[in-house]
């Protein structure tokens, strides 16, 4: 059963028959983690041949409902409010609002990824260590977006997210200092990582020249202010924020850092880039680590229609294990966060995922489960434990 807001949002906009396949799917993505048309018909749950199902499928995933501004804008809207509000949140909520909030900011972080020759290009919403898209668009072609497409792609994102204080964070690809300009005439904060040949004027110097000749060094960090870009755009004045990456192991080091920015402070800079990386563990949720959106070979509309069902179930999956990470239950799903280890071990998609396979999978085998139970009558005071936390579990849902 879906949340209360996403079935008004969706039945507002489909019909009867049309909401319940959306929820079927949905349902089926989760279980089966495939967006393959032909496995989506085989698994479909309809007394009808396999070819019916397959058609009554590419129908469906050809309605002109399946719009990403009708059906999914009210939804992240939705769930951006709810993950930034302080309303009716206890104490770790609170806790973890606040590194969500990203020191009073909202990032954005645009990219662009190739899923087997389709080029998507995708704005997304970073939450923690993941990030929740919000709107994407196949480029028809198979090059980095220019200036035009990247102005016209973030106009409605920066019109849906007008409430909150956002940061425009791109990599190499979005380096044109005309996209920082743009963003700063709205008054919108931007971080845009630079390639090593741009050029800059240094404040007090009168000679542009390259970002390589700043000659970062590993393990260094700089901050430049009143700094104009390119000796073509002489456009600034603007800052520039420096990292030179340390050697990892064996690992060769990166290249430094150069992002372009108009915040005012190195740490600040820093940080909030450093988060962009969260949009690259959602195209991988999205890709081998979760619903292999690389395998289907279905049409562009079509294709379209399946990012929208994966965006759905992937912030479903997101959202729950949210509410599962809060209970003291959650030993039952995953292991906990070791003392030596900095971060979580696993994602909210991940517990929000394997904590519904759980469930499901002691409810699909429970004769056998309960067969091997009464053969450990050592262990009922546990067993009964974790029965009492999976009933918890499942209110969540």
């Amino acid at each position: 059963m879906l949340p209360s807001f996403y079935q008004a949002c969706l039945q507002a906009n489909l019909s009867e028959a049309q909401y319940l396949t959306l929820q079927i799917l949905i349902l089926l993505l989760h279980s089966h983690r495939t967006v393959q048309l032909e496995r989506l018909a085989a698994l479909f749950p309809q007394p009808i041949t396999f070819e019916s199902r397959r058609r009554n499928l590419q129908r469906f995933l050809k309605l002109p409902q399946l719009r990403v501004k009708l059906l999914w804008f009210p939804l992240i809207k939705h769930i951006i409010k709810q993950e930034f509000s302080r309303k009716n949140k206890n104490r770790h909520q609170r806790r973890k609002l606040k590194k969500l909030r990203h020191l009073g900011h909202l990032l954005l972080v645009i990219d662009r990824t190739d899923w087997k020759g389709r080029n998507l290009f995708v704005a997304s919403v970073i939450c923690g260590k993941r990030a929740l898209p919000v709107y994407w668009i196949l480029l028809d072609k198979k090059v980095s977006s220019n200036l035009g497409e990247q102005k016209k792609f973030l106009k409605p994102v920066l019109k849906l997210l007008k409430s909150y204080p956002v940061v425009v964070i791109g990599d190499r690809e979005f380096q044109s200092v005309q996209l920082g300009k743009w963003l700063d005439e709205k008054g919108i904060a931007f971080i845009l990582r630079q390639k090593k040949g741009t050029s800059l004027l240094l404040s007090g110097e009168d000679k542009y020249q390259p970002l390589k000749a700043l000659d970062i060094q590993p393990g260094t960090e700089q901050f430049f202010s009143g700094i104009y870009y390119t000796d073509s755009h002489k456009l600034g004045p603007f800052n520039l924020a420096t990292r030179g990456q340390r050697r990892y192991r064996s690992k060769q080091a990166e290249a430094p850092w150069y992002l372009l920015t108009n915040l005012d402070s190195l740490e600040k800079t820093l940080k909030l880039y450093e988060s962009r990386f969260g949009i690259e563990a959602m195209f991988k949720d999205c890709k081998t680590g979760g619903y292999n959106i690389e395998k289907t070979k279905v049409s562009e509309p079509r294709f379209l229609a399946l990012v929208l069902l994966i965006a759905i179930a992937y912030s479903l999956n997101t959202i729950r294990g949210q509410q599962l990470n809060i209970l003291p239950h959650r030993v039952y799903i995953c292991r906990l966060k070791e003392s030596n280890r900095s971060a979580e071990r696993h994602s909210d998609f991940w517990i929000g995922t394997y904590g519904t396979f759980w469930v499901e999978s002691m409810d699909t085998f429970s004769e056998l489960a309960f067969s091997l139970i009464r053969l450990k009558p050592q262990k009922n005071p546990y067993f009964s434990k974790g029965l009492t936390a999976m009933s918890l579990i499942k209110q969540a849902f």
